[in-house]
């Protein structure tokens, strides 16, 4: 079960500004992702809508769900690949369909691996002795 403070309509609730932010660094690595000179004006704008998407459609995905199916977007379609509205849905909309399948099918969640991994490495790194090399 997912918590549900992390889900985008608790963020939009409790912290807006917060929300906004997070949006501009996924579409500012959206960019990046693909190559692309972002100017402020346009991914201002486009963060706009892309925040009103999140809230509208896709609220009960969390954040960091939200930046795994936008990289997953990249890395699973041919180019050429754009940062605009129809893009980020289709990602969106793609994982959505996927996750739902695989909940029905009582298979495991894609998302929920590569958090589980993730978990797992910081909790190696934090355990890890540190050796200081040199004098």
């Amino acid at each position: 079960m997912k918590d549900k403070s992390k889900q985008i309509w608790n963020l939009y609730k409790k912290n807006e500004k917060q929300l906004v932010i997070e949006c501009f660094n996924i579409l500012s690595e959206f960019y990046v992702h693909l190559g692309h000179k972002s100017e402020a004006e346009i991914v201002n704008a486009l963060n706009k809508i892309f925040v009103e998407d999140l809230i509208t459609r896709y609220s009960f995905m969390e954040i960091e769900e939200v930046r795994f199916a936008i990289h997953k977007g990249i890395k699973d379609n041919d180019p050429p690949l754009f940062v605009n509205v129809p893009t980020w849905n289709k990602f969106l909309r793609d994982y959505r369909k996927s996750e739902q399948y695989r909940r029905q099918s009582n298979a495991i969640e894609e998302y929920t691996i590569y958090k589980k991994r993730m978990e797992g490495f910081g909790k190696a790194l934090k355990n890890r002795e540190v050796k200081k090399i040199g004098k």
